[in-house]
């Protein structure tokens, strides 16, 4: 296998295609039985793959050389989305989102960790923010 497909293999399968809650038997490496939903009969199927039928069924997801993928078309696609989006939003019968409030690091905190990072814990006064230092910081 070419090492593109092997990384693009790597990338696919760190998501698995079958879950691991569909997982029904798996039989020392020979077999592999899993739960999915049958759209013919409307219920829950079990279905047993050997090795070689997993890997066929794993390589149809390979998409072939030069194949270009296609993520956004239409008036989502990053070419005209600029200027269709808007006129799409504005079509009739379609309410203007409400604009989000912007929250602060502090406000965050409160409601996370239910204290104020800026109140200071031994006199209970307001502290003020001076700068952030990252990394190691050694003085020698």
């Amino acid at each position: 296998m070419e090492k593109n497909t092997v990384k693009y293999l790597g990338r696919y399968l760190k998501k698995p295609p079958i879950a691991g809650s569909r997982l029904a038997h798996y039989a020392g490496g020979a077999t592999l039985s899993f739960r999915h939903h049958d759209h013919n009969t409307s219920e829950q199927a079990t279905e047993t793959l050997t090795r070689r039928d997993i890997v066929a069924r794993l390589k149809q997801h390979i998409p072939e050389k030069f194949f270009r993928m296609v993520r956004y078309f239409g008036f989502l696609a990053n070419r005209v989305c600029g200027e269709k989006l808007p006129v799409v939003c504005s079509a009739p019968g379609m309410e203007k989102p409400e604009p989000v409030a912007k929250v602060c690091y502090a406000q965050m905190s409160k409601q996370f960790l239910r204290r104020d990072p800026f109140e200071c814990v031994l006199c209970g006064g307001r502290m003020a923010y001076h700068r952030a230092v990252t990394g190691l910081n050694v003085q020698g």
